[in-house]
C-alpha cells in the first residue's frame, strides 16, 4: 500500500498577515509624522534664505548711487541725479505705480573681460553661451525695469527674476499706519524737497518713508510683456516685507 505524504508550503496565517499590515501602517505613520514635516521645514528654511537674499540685494542697491542714474522725471535734487539714497528710494516708489517701470531684482553672469559700462557694471554673457569661470562673475542687480543699461540684461538672468511693487505705509487720521491706496503713491509730495517740507515736519519719524515691498516672480523674464500690464494682471506676490527710506 502506497502512502502519499502531502507537504504544504509554509504560509502566513490570517493573524500574522494582519499583524504585518498593522506594522507597515505604523511605520508609514511614523515616517509621515517625522520626515514630511522635516522636509517642509527644510523647504521653508530655503525659501526664507532666498527671500532674505533678495531683500538684502534690494536694500544694498537702494543705498548705492550710480553715476548714470537719473530720476525718471528729471526733477531730482541736482539736475536729475540722485544726491542721496532718499532721492533714489523716493523715485523708485513713484516708478512702482506700473509694472513696466517698477523695480526688478535678478542675477546674471557678467563678462569681466568686456569694457565696464557707464554705471560701473559689466555686460552679461548670453544665457545660451558657455564660458570658463575665470572670465565670468555672478552679479546681483536691482534696478527699474526700464533702466536703459540693464533692461537688456534681464532676459539673460541666472535663476529667478523678481518684480517688486512698492506701496507706501502712511498714517491715517487716527495716527494708525496703513497701506496707501495705490502703489507708487507718496502722500502729499511730488519731490523729496516737498516731502520734507510738508510731510516731514509733522512726521514723528522725521525724514523717512515707510513702504511695503511685494515680490512677484517674473515668468518669463521678458520686460516687453509688462509694457501695458497693470498690477492686477501680474498675479500674487510670493513674499513681502516692510522697509523704510531715511535721509
Amino acid at each position: 500500500m502506497n502512502i502519499t505524504h502531502q507537504h504544504r508550503a509554509p504560509a502566513f496565517t490570517l493573524m500574522e498577515t494582519l499583524l504585518a499590515v498593522a506594522l507597515i501602517g505604523m511605520l508609514i505613520s511614523i515616517f509621515l509624522t517625522v520626515f514630511v514635516p522635516a522636509r517642509g521645514m527644510v523647504q521653508k528654511a530655503l525659501t526664507k534664505q532666498e527671500s532674505d537674499r533678495v531683500i538684502s540685494i534690494l536694500r544694498a542697491e537702494l543705498n548705492t548711487l550710480r553715476e548714470s542714474e537719473r530720476s525718471k522725471d528729471n526733477k531730482g535734487s541736482s539736475p536729475g541725479r540722485y544726491t542721496c539714497p532718499f532721492d533714489k528710494g523716493f523715485y523708485w516708489i513713484l516708478a512702482s505705480s506700473k509694472p513696466a517701470t517698477s523695480v526688478v531684482v535678478f542675477s546674471y553672469r557678467a563678462d569681466t573681460k568686456a569694457a565696464v559700462r557707464a554705471d560701473g557694471s559689466y555686460p552679461p554673457i548670453p544665457i545660451t553661451e558657455s564660458r570658463p569661470g575665470n572670465d565670468t562673475q555672478l552679479v546681483s542687480m536691482a534696478c527699474t525695469m526700464d533702466n536703459p543699461i540693464h533692461k537688456k540684461d534681464i532676459p539673460h538672468a541666472v535663476g529667478p527674476v523678481f518684480l517688486v511693487k512698492f506701496t507706501q505705509i502712511e498714517p491715517d487720521n487716527t495716527g494708525v499706519y496703513r497701506l496707501a491706496k495705490s502703489p507708487g503713491l507718496i502722500s502729499k509730495a511730488s519731490s523729496p524737497q516737498k516731502y520734507f517740507s510738508d510731510a516731514g515736519a509733522r512726521n514723528p519719524w522725521g525724514g523717512a518713508i515707510f513702504f511695503r515691498a511685494d515680490f512677484y516672480l517674473m515668468v518669463p523674464p521678458n520686460p516687453e510683456r509688462y509694457k501695458n500690464r497693470p498690477w492686477s494682471r501680474v498675479g500674487r506676490p510670493i513674499f513681502s516685507t516692510n522697509m523704510s527710506i531715511r535721509r
